[in-house]
């Protein structure tokens, strides 16, 4: 366990842990699955249609955090991809698709359960930063739509740091823009990979968000299931 009471800076990151993406994302493909018929495309339901997405877009990302692909070829791919695993073959759909679900997803709202409530309670102790491996209009876009914006000090995305987690490097940038030292920080972020990999190597400590329980092997300072736990660790 870290010595909580040396603690000065948390970083958060955005996608997954804040920021409720597959509340958010659902939402935005089910409006586009309305207004484009896509049942009468061959795509049975919606809750299929989400399900490829999230299997597709987890894949693509994956290839993104390992420097595999573009932020490009994530827009291009995506809605291709799924297409094609319901046979539709319209390269036009799916730009369509990829523009409007680009406008629509990062205005949605929804976060995690207990997020205003726990950053209430953290900010007047704590700055507060972000850490994450968005995009930066998209990433803005999302935080001033979800109000979260004003609650943190520094924003950083792989965009502007020129690094993605899981390098040291974009830590590093991250605590210097923060003027920060890392044994007075800690990092908050659902993937074991990007987030707690990458700030452990760094050495930072460490709070694993595993809201669905997961079982892992892998080193954690602290490990919560809701946002709410926060208060029994600062």
């Amino acid at each position: 366990m870290g010595e909580i009471k040396s603690y000065k800076h948390i970083f958060f990151d955005l996608d997954h842990t804040l920021w409720d993406y597959e509340k958010n994302s659902n939402e935005a493909l089910g409006e586009l699955f309305l207004k484009y018929q896509l049942n009468k495309l061959g795509i049975d339901s919606c809750d299929h249609f989400n399900i490829c997405f999230e299997k597709v877009n987890q894949s693509l990302w994956s290839d993104f955090n390992k420097n595999k692909i573009s932020r490009d070829t994530i827009r291009e791919q995506r809605f291709l991809r799924i297409l094609s695993q319901f046979k539709i073959d319209d390269r036009k759909l799916s730009d369509q698709l990829s523009d409007e679900y680009l406008m629509l997803c990062p205005k949605k709202p929804h976060l995690m359960p207990y997020t205003f409530e726990v950053l209430d309670y953290l900010k007047d102790h704590y700055q507060l930063h972000i850490l994450t491996n968005g995009f930066n209009d998209v990433q803005k876009l999302k935080l001033e739509k979800s109000r979260l914006h004003s609650y943190f000090s520094t924003v950083v995305t792989s965009d502007s740091a020129g690094y993605k987690k899981p390098m040291s490097s974009i830590f590093k940038f991250a605590i210097d823009k923060a003027e920060a030292r890392k044994n007075e920080s800690i990092m908050i972020g659902d993937n074991l990979q990007t987030d707690i990999m990458g700030a452990r190597n760094f050495g930072m400590d460490t709070v694993y968000f595993n809201p669905k329980k997961e079982k892992h092997n892998s080193s954690v300072t602290h490990e919560i299931d809701c946002l709410s736990k926060l208060k029994t660790i600062f």
